[in-house]
């Protein structure tokens, strides 16, 4: 691999089987959300020992609509993930580039982070800002890697109004299991990472690392 790229690894909705999956040696490790098995904080605590297994320089980790734990609890979170950086509609900075992760999604069984279509999550993915390269939610947008068993398309529709604005390099998310898999548009590789199945394995992307 060129010194100048990044190898990312991705993984979603592991429901606390995370440890049947065979995650790859990389730069960085992206965890989109349902990491927990019953969103108990116990869960929490034993994805966070796993985290520490790995030797990737940086480890991100949004909630998902199963981790209930989470909800309204980000410094908690923090403070029990401490291989890992939660990002709670916020950014950071990892080797010049910026990674912006929520883990709001469409109302859905009134599971955690849910809110109503339109305007609610208009107004979260308003937070996001305007120049991201790595983008991490738990839900995907609206007629990407959507679709469920019954053939609806379940994803959100401002989500996929900011991103067709923002352009982010890579756009990591699960949710939606049977939709697993990658696309690529002109500017973003669109990754759904879930892993709740036996045969499922982590996504890998390679990305150029910004020159100073």
């Amino acid at each position: 691999m060129d010194d100048e790229q990044l190898k990312v690894v991705i993984v979603s909705d592991t429901h606390g089987r995370h440890r049947r999956v065979e995650v790859p040696d990389g730069d960085l490790l992206l965890h989109a959300g349902d990491f927990t098995a019953g969103g108990r904080w116990s869960d929490v605590d034993e994805i966070d020992d796993w985290l520490g297994g790995f030797s990737h320089d940086q480890k991100i980790v949004v909630a998902g609509n199963c981790d209930g734990c989470c909800e309204g609890a980000a410094d908690e979170v923090r403070s029990r993930l401490t291989h890992a950086t939660y990002l709670m509609d916020e950014a950071v900075e990892f080797r010049g580039l910026t990674i912006w992760g929520s883990p709001w999604q469409p109302e859905f069984m009134n599971l955690a982070f849910n809110l109503p279509r339109g305007e609610p999550l208009a107004e979260r993915w308003a937070q996001m800002p305007d120049s991201v390269d790595i983008l991490v939610t738990h839900g995907p947008p609206a007629g990407i890697l959507d679709r469920t068993s019954r053939g609806e398309r379940v994803g959100d529709e401002a989500l996929r109004r900011r991103v067709d604005e923002v352009s982010p390099k890579l756009h990591a998310f699960g949710h939606v299991h049977e939709s697993s898999g990658r696309e690529d548009s002109d500017d973003t590789t669109f990754i759904n990472a879930a892993c709740n199945s036996a045969s499922a394995v982590p996504a890998v992307v390679y990305m150029e690392i910004p020159s100073d």
